[in-house]
């Protein structure tokens, strides 16, 4: 429950008959809602045209006191969220929105909407517990409760992938079409105010269908590929265009520089990795999911269809995506598609504009620290481009940490190849700052390619708010 849900919980709980206030003043102080001496957690709680600091560990012991069910039951409220309704289920008090709204910068760009939630707590002392349910998802959690922080544990029972992505289906659009199977079960810590927490889950039997990545699988596509300036150009690739280049006309050097800088278990997972993606959602901070913990797969299909935006919602549409990918298209082609579509810097949209941009070479002809360094690139590449290539400094060590990783190269390969020295190919005149500036912070915003999603075909086609993925198929 967050500050500002609990200030309007007690803030209901205060509007009583007039005969009851000297009873709640006892309460608000036995409570310590007022205690807010440092180190306490505070906030600042607008009540009748007046600022008050109180105490949030005071407000949940006031909202949880003995007696506050009983007085609270069948009050209701409007909130930011949709209308409240109070109730008294045994010694615990629920919360309950039927339908609810909720609007978060790292849940996603749009509010969640919800058929329900519901939110009981119960108070022993020190100990809090309760459940949070949405729709028909129901996470159970305890809670100790000091002066100045909250630590929280929950645990969310085995339940359908399906229904849990169901309930979300207003941030996550494929959840509408997709076919979703398998179960998943969570437990997890969370420290308020902080806001730090760790997430441990497991997945069995996890199967994505019907998002139609199956026509990637041969021929054209059409995608978009940001220029300098930051806007967005609609290209075709695929199959036969000249801009790309098959898998066995790669070289194996570049493909596995790749495979050691950004995805190294990319031939034995299914798609993601469990433990980052764990990691990943345990430390989100206001802005949204911390980068990092994508694999190749998840990369592609940002690249193709969910977008850059930083948001858990983009995290969960990635992964759809990247779990139907595995089983339709098989890791050569995934890798293919990868190496000839991902960002490498301004219009450098794929392996054969990047090799020929920076090394005046095909991709099979850089050398194993060129493709080092290429690969190098990848979480940054705008930024390279301004940093590294036009002012002819290469981050060389950077190039061969990676080079130490690349396993197709025997030890005393990729010592003799660290020992080389690094040159990048002419670059043309260098931006001016306010581009070079823009790039910087394309690339601290993002951790991987972007594609636009504004789906112009699909919002051709139909309702737009429907529309998934910017990737078109073209025959």
């Amino acid at each position: 429950m967050t500050s500002a849900r609990i200030a309007t919980l007690v803030v209901s709980i205060l509007a009583l008959p007039a005969g009851l206030v000297g009873a709640l003043g006892v309460l608000v102080l036995s409570n310590g809602v007022l205690a807010t001496t440092t180190p306490a957690w505070t906030m600042e709680l607008h009540l009748a045209g007046w600022a008050f600091e109180v105490s949030v560990p005071g407000l949940i012991r006031l909202a949880t006191a003995p007696g506050v069910a009983y007085l609270s039951d069948g009050r209701s409220f409007s909130s930011a969220i949709g209308r409240i309704e109070l109730r008294r289920e045994g010694g615990a008090l629920v919360a309950g929105c039927a339908p609810c709204r909720f609007e978060h910068a790292a849940l996603a760009s749009t509010p969640l909407a919800v058929r329900s939630a519901e939110l009981g707590v119960e108070r022993s002392g020190a100990s809090v517990k309760g459940w949070l349910s949405v729709d028909d998802v129901r996470v159970e959690y305890s809670a100790e409760l000091a002066s100045d922080r909250l630590r929280l544990r929950w645990q969310l029972p085995r339940t359908e992938v399906a229904r849990a992505y169901h309930a979300i289906k207003s941030i996550v659009p494929e959840a509408r079409s997709a076919r979703i199977e398998g179960l998943f079960e969570a437990h997890g810590q969370l420290a308020l105010p902080r806001g730090t927490g760790a997430v441990s889950f497991s997945v069995s039997g996890l199967e994505v269908g019907g998002l139609g990545t199956e026509a990637l699988q041969f021929g054209w596509f059409a995608m978009s590929c940001r220029e300098a300036d930051g806007n967005l150009r609609r290209i075709v690739n695929g199959d036969t265009e000249t801009r790309w280049v098959s898998l066995d006309r790669m070289g194996a050097v570049l493909p596995a520089a790749v495979i050691a800088a950004e995805d190294q278990r990319f031939l034995v997972h299914h798609g993601f990795d469990s433990t980052q993606v764990a990691l990943l959602l345990a430390n989100l901070d206001k802005s949204g999911p911390r980068r990092g913990a994508s694999t190749l797969t998840q990369q592609l299909a940002r690249t193709l269809y969910t977008g850059g935006e930083k948001t858990v919602a983009r995290k969960l549409r990635e992964l759809l995506y990247a779990i139907e990918m595995e089983r339709t298209l098989g890791k050569t082609r995934i890798l293919e598609l990868y190496l000839n579509t991902v960002d490498w810097g301004p219009g450098l949209c794929g392996a054969r504009a990047a090799a020929r941009t920076y090394f005046r070479k095909r991709p099979n002809q850089v050398t194993p620290l060129e493709a080092a360094w290429l690969a190098s690139i990848l979480r940054a590449p705008h930024s390279a481009y301004e940093l590294q290539f036009r002012a002819n400094r290469p981050d060389s060590e950077r190039a061969r940490r990676i080079l130490t990783q690349v396993r197709l190269l025997s030890t005393s390969e990729r010592v003799l190849w660290s020992r080389r020295p690094l040159r990048l190919a002419s670059a043309p005149a260098a931006l001016g700052t306010a581009l070079s500036e823009k790039s910087a912070l394309r690339d601290a915003n993002r951790h991987a390619p972007i594609a636009e999603a504004d789906v112009e075909s699909a919002e051709s086609a139909g309702d737009g708010r429907l529309a998934v993925g910017t990737a078109a198929v073209v025959r």
